[in-house]
């Protein structure tokens, strides 16, 4: 004959001295605690990768001269000129689709550099593209740096496309993407805010 086995909830068992809303309303408090450490804990990410450059470490070019390549880019040699060309020696860093040294024919102007190595890749800055120039005089080695704009070839003095030997192309990454990486901490920590305002909302006491 088969049998029932009945097994009755027991009340939680409070500690010593507790009522039961005074049990409840502390365990509450705890768990709450407990979120907001989590919800910090989570917002102190989202800065550290917000202060933290897209490209990772700043790579510290020759005489101080320092970019932030994207974490795409391998620099390499490259040789492009025929055979028999006078050839020169320049360094493209930054946001382009093949950074590194090449050697190129000395009629290669700024334009046809960045094209040979592919071009710009997403981010890049093409109105800020800086040239850094180092030139050896009786008393050592100066160094110059100018400013092309590339995104209206029409008002580029042609001048400034002319490269040199030891010439170092740098294109950055705009601005818009620490814009971009601040709104995505602001939403990253209002959407925490709100998880956390709704799950007090729900488990209160009542």
């Amino acid at each position: 004959m088969g049998g029932y086995l009945l097994i009755l909830d027991s009340p939680p068992v409070c500690p010593e001295g507790q009522s039961g809303e005074e049990h409840t309303s502390k365990g509450h408090h705890e768990t709450m605690k407990k979120l907001c450490e989590a919800a910090s804990g989570l917002i102190a990410l989202a800065c550290l990768l917000l202060l933290t450059p897209s490209g990772g470490s700043a790579q510290l070019l020759e005489h101080g001269v320092a970019i932030t390549p994207p974490p795409s880019a391998t620099p390499a040699y490259y040789t492009l000129a025929k055979p028999g060309e006078l050839t020169m020696q320049v360094n493209v860093w930054g946001y382009i689709t093949h950074p590194g040294r090449y050697e190129i024919s000395i009629t290669t102007d700024l334009v046809q550099l960045i094209s040979l190595a592919g071009g710009p890749i997403a981010d890049a800055d093409m109105s800020q593209v800086r040239v850094t120039r180092f030139l050896k005089t009786d008393v050592g080695i100066s160094r110059g740096q100018y400013v092309v704009d590339l995104h209206d070839l029409y008002r580029v003095n042609e001048a400034n496309l002319i490269l040199q030997p030891g010439d170092t192309i740098m294109i950055d990454q705009t601005s818009w993407v620490g814009i971009r990486d601040i709104i995505g901490v602001v939403t990253s920590v209002a959407v925490i805010t709100v998880s956390v305002a709704t799950v007090y909302q729900y488990t209160r006491p009542k």
